[in-house]
């Protein structure tokens, strides 16, 4: 049997699938929104990460398949600069690697490019491994795959309706 800590291994390595590489558009920023601001699951449960910083990264990634191109890019740059100040000044810096990677992500998304989300599924589950206990980092990162299966399953539900 393979330990999560393999499992997001295998999943940053693109041996495993990552939840929410592929999906409606608005349900996979939706669960990346969730990946930050979710009380129970989301960035937000770590030391250090205010309820403020995820929250404002949680709206802008729920407006970025909804909004304004150019204001959204423009919102992505700034919190991509506001990653690369803080990287290295937090208990875990995996969680501003998540925030880096999702202004990757957003970037490539709204040029038009496919995505995987992979690389800020995987830093924002390393930043559980990295702070909390196993067991708690462990429930964490199940409830976030657990959600995403629910979405997903959700969503093409509604689209076969």
């Amino acid at each position: 049997m393979t330990s999560l800590v393999d499992h997001v291994y295998l999943m940053a390595a693109g041996q495993v699938e990552a939840p929410a590489t592929e999906g409606p558009a608005v349900t996979r920023w939706g669960w990346f929104a969730d990946l930050y601001s979710n009380p129970h699951w989301g960035l937000i449960t770590l030391p250090g990460v205010s309820v403020a910083e995820a929250q404002t990264v949680a709206g802008l990634c729920r407006a970025t398949p909804i909004g304004s191109v150019s204001t959204i890019r423009a919102r992505w740059d700034a919190l991509e600069q506001l990653a690369a100040i803080k990287l290295g000044r937090t208990q875990s810096d995996y969680v501003w690697a998540a925030v880096a990677n999702s202004a990757i992500d957003a970037h490539d998304y709204l040029l038009g490019v496919d995505f995987s989300g992979v690389e800020t599924t995987t830093s924002a589950f390393w930043a559980h491994l990295a702070v909390h206990p196993i067991a708690a980092a462990e429930a964490r990162i199940t409830a976030a795959i657990d959600a995403w299966s629910g979405r997903l399953h959700d969503s093409a539900k509604g689209e076969a309706a």
